[in-house]
């Protein structure tokens, strides 16, 4: 994995053990900035507590972003896609397909491969159509 070198800033509330919401979530930021607005992130972190009493929440400053997200993501998930896409279409051309009275099973497997083509294609043209993480997360308000 490819983390870029900026500071990511990561607040997090807790109900009993288990993360709840991540409220607070920003990467790649220069270290002059993190440095100059760490009270800031500490006041935020600190309002939610008090808000929240009952409430583990918890500031992480690390010089490592925990996960990628927005374009990031999506070229380290497209690479990761068409690999699983290209070994699922080699499964589905080399299953043993059982014949049956109508002939069924060999029509369903070609529909099968002619799909994990077009997902690939997709992908290999730039296209995704799955869940890209925000680049930035801000749920304060609503723990206040």
């Amino acid at each position: 994995m490819k983390f870029k070198d900026g500071v990511a800033i990561k607040i997090v509330i807790y109900t009993g053990c288990l993360a709840e919401a991540t409220i607070y979530y920003r990467y790649d930021m220069p270290m002059r900035i993190v440095e100059k607005w760490k009270w800031y992130f500490e006041y935020l972190a600190a309002l939610v507590k008090t808000r929240n009493p009952y409430r583990k929440v918890e500031l992480t400053i690390s010089a490592q972003q925990n996960c990628l997200c927005g374009a990031d993501y999506v070229s380290e998930r497209t690479k990761n896609l068409l690999r699983s896409k290209t070994i699922k279409l080699k499964k589905i051309r080399m299953s043993k397909i059982e014949d049956d009275l109508f002939g069924m099973a060999k029509a369903d497997n070609e529909v099968q491969i002619e799909l994990v083509r077009r997902e690939i294609e997709a992908l290999e043209n730039g296209e995704f159509n799955y869940y890209v993480p925000p680049t930035y997360i801000n749920k304060i308000r609503d723990y206040l």
